[in-house]
């Protein structure tokens, strides 16, 4: 239980390292990079690596609480499905964009515009994605402990096992009715 709370918080940690990374690569284009000569490119890359650090720390700032919950839901629920992580980084990624527009000043420049709502999307789509690589695609399952006396692993019998919502057994004698007449 504790190791698997350890791989969700490395794994949020990454997830908004990713966030962060592709928010800076929307105002830095890896197009950009390459155009510069080599040693202006290193420079700006460590710029650009810097800023997506820091970036990422805002956005895992932000995003701490709503993960929390998608990650609690996943792992309550066994939600193993990209999807879910991914659509999940999106609506995350929406919110702090709606945030950002709240907060702005009257008559200031606002973030309002596609390119900017897109990069937040974007960026949400990845972090949900990179949660999902390291610990979604594995939630609810729990790593069975050494037996302490045999120095075995124990086995899960049928009725250990936990039901995805395909099993495909047949139910049981005792528990269909009987359709003889008395």
């Amino acid at each position: 239980m504790f190791s698997r709370l350890i791989k969700v918080l490395i794994s949020f940690l990454l997830a908004c390292l990713a966030v962060g990374l592709t928010k800076v690569l929307f105002a830095t284009t890896p197009s950009v990079l390459a155009s510069l000569p080599p040693d202006e490119a290193a420079d700006k890359l460590a710029k650009v690596v810097e800023s997506g650090i820091f970036a990422g720390v805002q956005s895992a700032m932000f995003a701490a609480p709503f993960a929390l919950v998608t990650a609690a839901i996943g792992e309550w629920r066994r939600l193993r499905d990209w999807v879910y992580y991914a659509a999940s980084g999106v609506a995350i990624a929406l919110i702090g964009f709606l945030a950002q527009y709240s907060g702005e000043a009257q008559g200031a420049p606002t973030i309002v515009n596609n390119y900017a709502l897109g990069a937040f999307l974007t960026a949400g789509f990845v972090g949900g994605l990179v949660y999902w690589l390291f610990a979604g695609r594995l939630a609810g399952q729990h790593v069975p402990v050494m037996a302490a006396s045999t120095g075995t692993k124990p086995t899960m019998n049928d009725k250990s096992k936990p039901s995805m919502g395909n099993d495909k057994s047949k139910p049981s004698a005792a528990s269909v009715p009987s359709t003889k007449k008395a």
